[in-house]
């Protein structure tokens, strides 16, 4: 198939306001959260990292994790950085100042993003830096080129999505028996999630047969002429549609969507009068030609990372990982091995080792009567981990390890990422987390008794206490 350089200037112009939405998302998203996250008494406190990392790695730590908190990463900076994040993003999807405002918004998420540890590692928070370092340099200009670039990406993103699972040996995609266990298994499932999880199972293999459709035939379509990549552009927003209305995956959804944008050709919109839609004279200065040739290697890194899908050249893993820490060319592929048990851990807090309470959390599965519940475009990072965390049923990993330390202080940062906390006014003497595989229910038992969830207890861990945590004495 020939791939034909298109004609979205005017897509291309509006990206920077539209990405300002998804900047804005993020950092409302960061913004409730940084502190029981990152700060002084949070989680996994940020100021504590570059401590540690200036420790280990000297002068050479922010060459490996660039980020403007080596400066200072108190709790007023860590908020107040999330805060900053969103005036600029209002001010960028106003349409003001674009080029500063996409590099510091830039700038500030890669921040957070190369310290950010556990909760900060997933792949739509990589997706949108890698997108919003494309989008910095359409603040200068919108040569042809760069519609090639992000054809492309949006290629190999999701082309990238369908290999990992063909190539990763999971019998259950190769046997279309995916997304029988998906819905039941995703980390925060929602309402709708369990409705599709009670579709049959020719049903459920025809899901996953779409899938394979949507992520390797599809983006056929974003290489093509302008009307097939018009027909590829609302087949990627439809894919993305049923993503969204099944689950929760954060701000990925409306990033995807946006990345589609590329691929609508001007005459399109100018068929519809959008604002803007005038024919824009063809840009020849000097900064148009220095732009182009910012996309060419983008377009070739881009071709890189897709022949890493099938074949590891030594010279492109060593280029790639010098790239590594700015988040600018990264390896994609979602869900390439499908989970099918789900194990939730529950913690739980006492006084006496005999009446044990439990911390509720806000959107993670809990009480069996509780529905799952929308959450999306915000992720609450603390549910998110948890779900990882439950992978390995028999393990708790040091973050969790440092939250449960947080509940034996009493911290209130902490607290608050919480739906309800059993011990508000003094810390309990002990926590215990206790391990339980969850399934849902079927119609017939939800009408009968409510419940969404059917669960059994499958282990628990011993307690811990203040003690235990204590640094040892010299």
């Amino acid at each position: 198939m020939t791939i034909t350089l298109p004609d979205s200037g005017i897509a291309l112009r509006l990206m920077p306001q539209l990405l300002g939405m998804v900047y804005l998302v993020a950092f409302l998203s960061l913004l409730v959260q940084v502190q029981g996250l990152y700060g002084a008494r949070g989680i996994l406190p940020i100021a504590d990292h570059v401590t540690r990392l200036r420790r280990q790695l000297g002068s050479r730590g922010w060459q490996i994790y660039p980020s403007l908190f080596w400066l200072r990463a108190d709790d007023r900076i860590l908020f107040g950085g999330t805060l900053l994040g969103v005036v600029l993003a209002l001010l960028l999807l106003a349409g003001i100042w674009s080029l500063p405002l996409l590099l510091g918004l830039w700038l500030l998420y890669l921040s957070y993003a190369t310290l950010g540890q556990d909760f900060l590692s997933f792949q739509w928070d990589a997706l949108l830096l890698e997108t919003g370092f494309m989008t910095i340099f359409l603040g200068v200009a919108t040569p042809p080129l760069a519609g090639l670039a992000f054809q492309v990406f949006i290629f190999r993103f999701m082309v990238s999505a369908g290999v990992v699972k063909l190539t990763s040996g999971d019998p259950n995609w190769r046997n279309l028996r995916a997304l029988c266990y998906h819905y039941e298994t995703q980390p925060l499932p929602n309402r709708i999630g369990w409705y599709a999880h009670q579709l049959p199972e020719p049903v459920q293999k025809l899901s996953t047969l779409g899938t394979f459709c949507f992520e390797l035939a599809v983006p056929l379509l974003f290489l093509a002429p302008a009307p097939l990549r018009l027909a590829g552009c609302a087949l990627l927003i439809l894919f993305q549609g049923l993503i969204l209305l099944t689950g929760n995956y954060g701000f990925f959804n409306l990033l995807t969507i946006l990345l589609a944008v590329p691929l609508v050709d001007d005459r399109y919109l100018a068929a519809i009068g959008f604002p803007g839609a005038s024919a824009a004279p063809a840009e020849t200065s000097a900064a148009a030609f220095l732009v182009s040739a910012v996309f060419l290697v983008i377009l070739l890194l881009n071709l890189m990372q897709l022949l890493r899908l099938f074949v590891r050249p030594a010279w492109i893993r060593r280029l790639l990982a010098r790239l590594r820490p700015w988040w600018i060319s990264n390896a994609y592929g979602l869900f390439a091995v499908m989970t099918t048990d789900r194990f939730e851990f529950q913690i739980e807090g006492s006084d006496d080792g005999e009446d044990w309470r439990v911390y509720e959390f806000r959107w993670k599965p809990g009480d069996p009567a509780r529905p799952p519940r929308q959450v999306a475009p915000h992720q609450p990072r603390l549910d998110w981990q948890m779900w990882f965390a439950a992978l390995q049923p028999g393990v708790l990993e040091p973050w969790l390890l440092s939250l449960i330390r947080r509940l034996l202080e009493g911290s209130t940062p902490v607290l608050a990422l919480f739906r309800s906390v059993p011990f508000a006014e003094a810390p309990p003497e002990r926590i215990r987390v206790r391990v339980f595989r969850y399934h849902f229910t079927d119609l017939a038992t939800r009408r009968a008794s409510g419940r969404w969830w059917e669960r059994r207890e499958v282990g628990a861990s011993a307690p811990l206490t203040a003690a235990d945590f204590l640094e040892p004495t010299p």
